[in-house]
C-alpha cells in the first residue's frame, strides 16, 4: 500500500483504527481488537525486550487488559469463539519466536506464524458482518497489516 504512512507511527496507528471501524462497524468489536492488539505489543516487547518500556504504558495496557477488556460488550458475548482464536496466536507467536532462532526455512515459518494473529481480525469481522464480508476484505486487510516488512528485510533484522 503505497500511501499508506510509515508502519506504526501516530499516522499509521489513526490509519489503522479508522479502518477497523469501516472494516468492523461495531465500536466494542474495534475496541477489542486495539486492545488485544497493544496488549500482544506489550507482550512481544516484554520478551524480546528490544525496547524500552515505560511504565505508565505497561500500567495502562494491563489496566485494560485485566477490567476493561473482560468489560467489553463484545468480548463478553463472543468469549467463547474468541480464546481458541487468541489461545492459537499466542501458540504461533511463542513458535515464531523459537523459529526466528533457526536455519532459513524455519526463519520463514516464523516470518509467517508471528502473523497468525491477523486471523482474529478476520474473524471478529465475520462475527459483526458475516462471510461474504470477511471474505469481501481480506486480502485488503492483510496487504494493510502485512506488507510493511518483507521477509528479506525481516532475516535481515534476525542477523
Amino acid at each position: 500500500m503505497q500511501d499508506q504512512p510509515e508502519y506504526d507511527t501516530g499516522p499509521w496507528r489513526e490509519l489503522r483504527n479508522q479502518k477497523l471501524v469501516e472494516w468492523v462497524g461495531d465500536e466494542n468489536a474495534v475496541r477489542f481488537i486495539i486492545n488485544f492488539s497493544e496488549a500482544c505489543e506489550l507482550f512481544d516487547d516484554l520478551i524480546d525486550q528490544d525496547k524500552p518500556l515505560e511504565d505508565g504504558h505497561v500500567v495502562r495496557v494491563l489496566w485494560t487488559l485485566l477490567t476493561e477488556l473482560p468489560l467489553n460488550p463484545f468480548f463478553d458475548t463472543y468469549k467463547f469463539q474468541l480464546v481458541p482464536i487468541i489461545v492459537t496466536g499466542i501458540n504461533a507467536w511463542l513458535d515464531a519466536n523459537e523459529f526466528e532462532k533457526g536455519d532459513e526455512h524455519e526463519q520463514s515459518l516464523a516470518f509467517v506464524l508471528r502473523d497468525v494473529y491477523m486471523e482474529l481480525i478476520a474473524f471478529v469481522i465475520y462475527l459483526t458482518r458475516g462471510r461474504d464480508y470477511m471474505r469481501e476484505v481480506s486480502l485488503e486487510i492483510r496487504r494493510f497489516f502485512m506488507h510493511n516488512e518483507t521477509l528479506e528485510e525481516y532475516r535481515r533484522k534476525l542477523a
